[in-house]
């Protein structure tokens, strides 16, 4: 039983309980509408939780950390972008780094020439999704297996390399997701750094983020407007420095 199921059970068991002692006259009608509001709001506040958090793994399992300790897997979410993606790739050849980005199929689809140039200089390319859109988590499985189907195959096509993973838009996962990349043959990627450069963070928070990471971490970073260009050469020197290898997540994923 996945670690969601007892919390649902507990909340529905207590709405239902409330309602049972209001009807024997136990408790009033008005406390045994707000143990049951609660309980819904429990319910509700559980599955917001476990749909913005893959770590937690309620719905399913997701790739949080990597297998080799000397080893971190840098993934890039989002591109590719004509502004931010060469200077990801200058900045990550200059450092002899590599990395794992996670395209959207429709931007690789104007942009195609970046999507190959990522390729040609030895990173890993991975599939974000056909367009980054959150309404996936509600699609029925069949249909979301079919459009992982398709975006993972054109985007081999426009890349020419195999497409072992997929990350959700926005992380954003539900059993659907699941039962999706799994009848469409894709693990599940998430990470375990966050480093919010997709936000509002601040470049020092940024910066201290991966300060932290270590061998066996996968650090979530973006393609496009942010911090991220600006930051990563500062970041590769300070990874380099402590003598942590970044790689692709297939690279990092394997056993020492």
């Amino acid at each position: 039983m996945k670690p969601l199921q007892p919390a649902l059970l507990a909340f529905g068991s207590a709405a239902i309980s409330a309602g049972g002692a209001a009807a024997l006259g136990v408790v009033s009608a008005p406390v045994a509408s707000l143990v049951g509001g609660a309980a819904l709001a429990g319910v509700v506040g559980a599955v917001v939780l476990a749909s913005s958090r893959p770590d937690l793994a309620w719905f399913g399992d997701a790739v949080c950390r990597a297998r080799h300790p000397g080893r971190l897997a840098l993934t890039i979410d989002d591109g590719p972008d004509p502004v931010s993606t060469p200077a990801m790739i200058d900045a990550l050849g200059k450092a002899g780094a590599k990395a794992t980005f996670f395209l959207l199929v429709d931007r690789a689809r104007r942009h195609p020439e970046l999507a190959r140039a990522l390729v040609a200089a030895g990173h890993e390319v991975a599939l974000h999704g056909p367009r980054h859109d959150a309404r996936f988590t509600i699609l029925a499985p069949d249909a979301g297996a079919a459009q992982l189907r398709a975006a993972t195959a054109e985007l081999v096509a426009l890349v020419g390399a195999p497409v072992r993973w997929f990350r959700p838009p926005f992380g954003a996962v539900s059993p659907r997701v699941y039962a999706s990349a799994q009848a469409a043959g894709l693990p599940i990627a998430w990470c375990s750094v966050r480093t919010g450069d997709g936000g509002f963070v601040s470049p020092a928070r940024i910066l201290a983020r991966c300060r932290n990471a270590v061998g066996t971490d996968i650090v979530l970073m973006h393609d496009g407007p942010g911090y991220a260009r600006t930051l990563l050469p500062e970041i590769l020197e300070d990874w380099d420095r402590r003598g942590i290898t970044v790689t692709t997540l297939s690279a990092a994923m394997e056993s020492p």
